[in-house]
């Protein structure tokens, strides 16, 4: 008990801890003439652990590292390092400033950095993050390990995964700005792979959230998922048809659809479809989508973004309208418009990374059916479920896409009859938004984001 709670009470700490590293860090810089300086300092830590065929793979580690840009006559300097100590903090402050004085072109287009001082909500913190140890995650793990390979003689393998994490993160700079938002997660996962004479197939399950885990259910889930599809058949079929998407097929759908078309970055270039859309309509009169990071429990609510402006909740289509896109500091400049809390710091090691602009969590408010009412009134056509292959390879400029679903069933007369093979669907991001008929009722937070599942006529099938 005494490690457990030196534990949390350590994690209690680190906000403190950070803001008072980009304090002396601020003073540095402005000792050595850094006088437009930007310092944002991360810290975080992780326990992996996956079981496959009874073999357990455990990975325990996290990033600490510090970020910084700095800005001399407009040329912008970046320097990133490892480590937080104030030796670590001096280096990179030294490094970004020697990079910015050596640069000679200077980029007109900067202004500044973050200045306004409000925040966002910060989020739950659940202790049983902070204080979950390698044992009860393996026991967590091997749980949804067993579940599934006792589900059915069929299942030939079988990965039960625990992901546990906690962190904060610090920004700081000359502007006066000095904020820091802390965050916890936690996700159990089964993969599922099923054999039945020559054919094979794999099914999925999840549950994520600020807090560890219930996992049970988690591995029956996913095997049951894997059994069903070895009774696939053929579609034998190619033409447009309707197709309903889960709540997981969906959610890669809309998301892939927003990110690039209401990024700023790819407004200002030229390279999103709604560039001069604003105001006009884009979707369905139900249709509304929202960027939301202060969803409670969402490991992605934060008080700040990477930048530390304040995170809230916008809309960006309203009644099938298109509202509004997203910013960074850089960008809302050049466009001439607010700021709305999208900075982001990407890559396995955020602090190695200049802020670019993404959404935080995409929701859509959910319609009044269920998923059953959806398949009854779509009467014939197909019912996608779980990861799509290939979305990501979409057309994001134009919006086309031919994307593989390898766990789909065909509905006939209301009703889900069989599985069938891998087929494939095309169409349209975009058009897609007036092309659904029909949102479920459901509202479950997925890694997509808080999407519903929903019906769409017009979609091209082959299988």
């Amino acid at each position: 008990m005494m490690a457990s709670t030196s534990k949390k009470l350590d994690f209690e700490e680190w906000k403190n801890d950070l803001l008072a590293k980009t304090d002396r860090g601020m003073k540095f810089g402005k000792s050595i003439g850094a006088n437009d300086l930007e310092l944002y300092i991360t810290r975080t830590r992780s326990l992996n652990i996956s079981i496959q065929s009874g073999l357990v793979n455990a990975k325990q580690g996290g990033q600490v590292g510090i970020g910084c840009r700095c800005i001399t006559n407009n040329k912008i300097g970046f320097a990133s390092t490892s480590g937080m100590s104030d030796e670590d903090v001096n280096f990179v402050i030294e490094s970004a400033l020697n990079v910015s004085k050596s640069l000679r072109e200077e980029d007109k287009r900067w202004k500044s950095f973050v200045s306004n001082s409000s925040m966002g909500s910060d989020g739950m913190i659940y202790d049983d993050v902070v204080n979950c140890s390698s044992e009860d995650a393996v026991t967590g793990a091997n749980s949804i390990f067993k579940e599934a390979k006792s589900f059915d003689d069929r299942v030939i393998a079988a990965n039960g995964n625990v992901q546990i994490a906690y962190g904060a993160f610090a920004v700081a700079n000359t502007e006066g700005l000095a904020k820091a938002s802390r965050t916890t997660f936690g996700v159990g996962m089964s993969y599922i792979t099923a054999k039945s004479g020559d054919k094979t197939k794999t099914g999925f399950h999840f549950l994520m959230g600020r807090g560890v885990p219930e996992f049970e259910g988690i591995g029956k889930n996913g095997a049951e998922k894997a059994v069903k599809m070895l009774d696939s058949q053929s579609l034998n079929q190619t033409g447009e048809m309707k197709v309903i998407m889960d709540n997981i097929a969906s959610g890669q759908l809309i998301s892939v659809a927003m990110s690039n078309s209401v990024n700023g970055m790819s407004v200002v270039e030229g390279r999103s479809a709604f560039a001069d859309k604003i105001g006009d309509q884009v979707g369905i009169s139900s249709l509304n989508i929202f960027d939301d990071p202060q969803i409670p429990e969402d490991p992605n609510m934060s008080a700040i973004d990477d930048e530390g402006y304040p995170r809230s909740t916008k809309a960006i289509v309203k009644d099938g309208v298109l509202m509004s896109f997203i910013f960074n500091q850089y960008y809302s400049k050049i466009f001439e418009t607010e700021n709305t809390g999208n900075a982001t710091r990407g890559g396995q090691q955020s602090y190695e990374s200049l802020p670019s602009i993404s959404s935080s969590t995409i929701s859509v408010t959910p319609g009044n059916k269920t998923l059953e009412k959806i398949i009854e009134e779509t009467g014939n056509g197909i019912i996608v479920t779980g990861l799509i292959m290939g979305m990501g390879h979409a057309n994001r400029i134009s919006g086309d896409f031919s994307v593989v679903s390898p766990s789909a069933y065909k509905v006939e007369n209301g009703e889900i009859t069989n599985p069938v093979e891998s087929i494939t669907v095309a169409g349209n991001l975009y058009k897609s938004f007036n092309q659904i008929t029909m949102m479920g009722n459901d509202n479950e937070l997925t890694f997509l984001g808080k999407i519903p599942s929903m019906a769409f006529d017009g979609f091209t099938v082959s299988g």
